[in-house]
């Protein structure tokens, strides 16, 4: 799941008949980046959409939100005192700088995912 808006982008995406399913069964392979740090979203509305569906404003909430579909988290390092918790949602979890700046964080950070799911 790419870093966007869990509520109006991923959303309607795992509402299509038969897509929440498909990826249950593939979940060791489906990766979800926090679109947040802290509580507070790195970018646009989530953090402010997420609390008014009232789904917990952090990474742990995310992961309560996807456990059910991906079984590999990535979030920022600042958020590290939830690892524990998202793990026992049987989900791995992977700490690093998420915020990108500039196209050297972008590359930093997707050279980071593949090399955590061993893709190089």
């Amino acid at each position: 799941m790419p870093r966007a808006n869990p509520l109006t982008s991923i959303g309607p995406i795992l509402s299509i008949k038969g897509i929440r399913k498909e990826l249950a069964k593939s979940k060791k392979k489906v990766v979800v980046v926090s679109p947040l740090i802290g509580n507070a979203a790195i970018s646009g509305p989530a953090a402010k959409y997420l609390e008014a569906a009232g789904i917990e404003v952090s990474v742990y909430g995310l992961a309560k939100m996807y456990s059910e579909v991906a079984s590999h988290m990535i979030i920022d390092s600042a958020d590290r005192l939830h690892t524990r918790k998202i793990e026992n949602l049987d989900m791995k979890v992977y700490e690093t700088k998420i915020k990108m700046k500039e196209k050297k964080d972008e590359e930093a950070l997707a050279s980071f995912i593949l090399k955590q799911m061993h893709v190089v």
